[in-house]
């Protein structure tokens, strides 16, 4: 691949903002659009527009009494979403011997024990980047090493950084990258300090920072490093594909489909909290003949400056009395409605009301619809991407039911998990590269990277959903094997804080033949030979041979299915034999020989235990 060189006047033209990649302002649209719901900041175009008939004082009351009312809802996506890395296949193996490097300084201790800040490339990955990677889907990830300059014995630190989408100026895939350092610089300009722009330039060859070093935005190249990775180390985070261009390539984020409708939740709470204010405080109206004093009942005055050459100047100005209204002023300290008389109407016979104040009446139903509306367009966002079951609206309100399609619920999840797969991927590739290029070649590098599988196997719902499942299932007699699949989840779940009640319940589970069956059903499918004996008394002593082999072999919990299963049925062989020997002893000393003729026919097999004479 040949060297990418930039020319001084393509530099120039970046730092001037005068060339930028083809999506900047999309890309910067899609991440604000979910930054609303995700960081709680103030949707302008949702609150500002102002609605039909709206009084002005109305509108600028919602501006100053919003809240981020959709955040929340947010926060439990992502929170479920962390527990992607607890998901039971989840795993990072290593493999492979390199002599050259000492075990402290290995690819696997320096990413899972030594990682800079976070211990860990995993917890980076769940503590920053996740949620970046669901709010800004075209934000890039730059990998580099923390100090270029190191000692001879030392190993290259390379950690990685997440550059939002406004502060990418330009990037082609796989070629170059150039981005704005949203820390900036400092410079001294005629004895003053100043704040200064700040850029690099990555190819997939070099590194290249330049800083403003005037007031005339003059711009120096500061610091060169040359990587030599083959490979550029920086790349989005990416999601779902919408647009192309050459290798430019514009991302929405995989959670996109929750924005119409948490827009929708926004702006109709926006105007619930006003309706619930106009309608918490009534309108009090009141009849009265008390004319303004100052303007005579006319409710305005001359305008002292009013010039008839000038176009629309006013001949009038409203009246100096702050309580006046329309002429007339109120007789009590509080503010209302005022009616009053219209052509004398009253001189002339009409009468005043009785009494002569009131409050004005307002449909309270509206409000409510609202309320109701609010609840439905978070329900309806978190449906769109099938998290539905995170509505904590109880089932029989706002006309919603969680119900939970756990297959569409892991397509969604399995998804981002693969970005996440492959994000960390890129990530080791970039570290493993910057520490042992000088050791090892890239094509044996490859061979110390770690195997990340995509997990399949998500743990998202909570115990609560699942003890609801449970007890649906046994309510509708479904079959016992499904129902014992759900105990086991359910076991999981409820006890996950204590593995010793966790794991020999969920043991209990797996190794019951008889899974929620019931003692009369087990003997009258015993009675008619529809199970073995040693079935039977596997299913009745379950919890007892449990714990005794937990007991008797700590590592019983990590066996393997078939090997526990070997035990349990030995101890149910064992009680089998037991019971046997006992059986024959108590029949010979009921026929009399108190049990001796095992001892005096050693020959006879039958019954491999005797029992003598005991003292009466």
């Amino acid at each position: 691949m040949p060297k990418i060189i930039f020319t001084d006047t393509e530099i120039k033209n970046y730092f001037k903002g005068e060339v930028s990649h083809h999506f900047k302002d999309k890309t910067i649209e899609i991440a604000e659009q979910m930054a609303v719901h995700a960081n709680g900041v103030y949707p302008k175009d949702l609150l500002e527009e102002r609605r039909p008939n709206e009084p002005l004082e109305v509108k600028e009351y919602r501006e100053k009494i919003w809240i981020p009312i959709t955040k929340p809802t947010f926060s439990k996506v992502f929170s479920s979403l962390q527990k992607i890395r607890r998901s039971q296949d989840w795993s990072i193996m290593y493999e492979g011997d390199f002599p050259r490097i000492s075990e402290e300084e290995a690819l696997e201790e320096y990413c899972e024990s030594k990682f800079p800040y976070f211990t860990s490339v995993t917890n980076w990955v769940f503590s920053i980047l996740l949620r970046k990677y669901i709010i800004d889907p075209n934000a890039v990830v730059f990998v580099f090493p923390l100090e270029s300059v190191i000692a001879e014995n030392e190993y290259l630190k390379p950690f990685p950084v997440i550059f939002d989408s406004i502060n990418i100026i330009d990037y082609k895939e796989e070629d170059y990258a150039v981005l704005e350092n949203p820390l900036g610089t400092r410079y001294m300009d005629n004895g003053r300090e100043y704040d200064g722009k700040s850029f690099y330039v990555i190819t997939t060859e070099e590194i290249l920072k330049y800083d403003q070093t005037d007031l005339k935005e003059t711009m120096k190249l500061t610091a060169q490093y040359s990587h030599n990775l083959e490979m550029l180390p920086v790349f989005k985070l990416g999601g779902i594909l919408i647009d192309q261009k050459g290798n430019e390539f514009l991302y929405e984020s995989r959670l996109a489909g929750i924005i119409p409708e948490l827009d929708e939740a926004v702006r109709e709470y926006s105007d619930l909290q006003a309706a619930k204010v106009l309608h918490i405080y009534p309108e009090r109206w009141e009849y009265t003949n008390n004319e303004c004093s100052a303007c005579k009942g006319s409710g305005h005055r001359p305008n002292p400056n009013f010039n008839p050459e000038v176009e629309n100047s006013p001949s009038d100005l409203p009246c100096e009395n702050p309580y006046c209204s329309n002429g007339y002023v109120v007789s009590g300290p509080y503010s209302k409605i005022l009616v009053k008389p219209i052509n004398n109407a009253t001189e002339n016979g009409g009468q005043i009301p009785t009494p002569p104040a009131g409050y004005v009446e307002k449909d309270v139903e509206i409000v409510k619809l609202q309320d109701e509306g609010v609840d439905k367009h978070i329900f309806k966002a978190l449906a769109s991407i099938n998290f539905e079951f995170l509505f904590n609206t109880p089932l029989n309100q706002s006309g919603v039911a969680k119900e939970v399609d756990k297959d569409e619920l892991n397509n969604t999840v399995h998804s981002i998990a693969e970005d996440v797969v492959r994000i960390m991927d890129i990530i080791y590739r970039a570290t493993a590269r910057y520490r042992y290029k000088e050791l090892y070649p890239l094509d044996e590098i490859e061979t110390m990277l770690p195997q990340i599988p995509v997990p399949e196997r998500f743990d998202l719902l909570s115990s609560t959903h699942t003890r609801d499942e449970l007890k649906e299932a046994k309510l509708n007699k479904t079959n016992p094997v499904l129902t014992n699949a759900i105990e086991i989840d359910y076991a999981a779940k409820r006890f996950g804080s204590d593995p010793g009640v966790r794991d020999r319940l969920m043991l209990i589970l797996e190794l019951d033949p008889l899974p929620n069956v019931g003692d009369d059903e087990k003997m009258t499918r015993l009675s008619n030979k529809g199970i073995t004996l040693e079935t039977y008394i596997v299913s009745s002593n379950i919890h007892e041979f449990v714990q005794a082999a937990i007991d008797e072999n700590e590592k019983f919990v990590d066996m393997s299915l078939k090997e526990q299963k070997l035990i349990i049925r030995k101890y149910a062989k064992d009680q089998i034999a037991e019971d046997s020997a006992a059986g024959q002893v108590m029949n010979g000393v009921n026929d009399g020989n108190n049990g001796l003729d095992e001892i005096n026919n050693p020959d006879d097999k039958t019954v491999p235990v005797a029992i003598p004479k005991t003292a009466a």
